[in-house]
């Protein structure tokens, strides 16, 4: 039991020195103890499965063709291809006939993008009229 008695005193010298040090060191700029900076890393995080971005060019489906009514639409640009007065024109409009009547007329599929006067010849054979106007009733031809 003596010997807690004795080591007191030697503790309370031991935080006395090492105040002492480290206000010695911080009055004259210098650290008593090199400082010990941890920094926590964070666990690491599974890369994604890398993928590949292409740009893919718009494409839209060729033209809508009414039969009926010898129109075409292009729904990639919004126009509507028609002969008016013999011969062909565009517009946001398919000119003599509302778009609530094409919405409800038989349609046909084109592969073509560019004109439709490269290819109504040949789409009116493959396409006949069928509306009650009869085949023998063509716009413009």
């Amino acid at each position: 039991m003596t010997n807690t008695k004795e080591l007191i005193p030697f503790r309370a010298c031991g935080i006395r020195s090492a105040l002492a040090i480290l206000l010695l060191g911080a009055l004259t700029g210098c650290p008593a103890t090199p400082a010990v900076v941890q920094v926590a890393t964070p666990a690491p995080v599974p890369a994604a499965p890398a993928v590949a971005v292409v740009a893919q060019p718009v494409v839209t489906a060729g033209l809508i063709y009414y039969p009926d009514y010898e129109v075409y639409y292009d729904p990639g640009v919004r126009v509507y291809w028609y002969i008016d007065g013999g011969r062909w024109v565009n517009g946001p409009r398919p000119g003599s006939v509302s778009v609530d009547i094409l919405q409800h007329a038989p349609t046909a599929q084109m592969n073509f993008r560019d004109s439709p006067e490269n290819h109504h010849a040949q789409v009116v054979q493959q396409y006949p009229r069928r509306g009650p106007s009869g085949p023998s009733d063509r716009r413009g031809r």
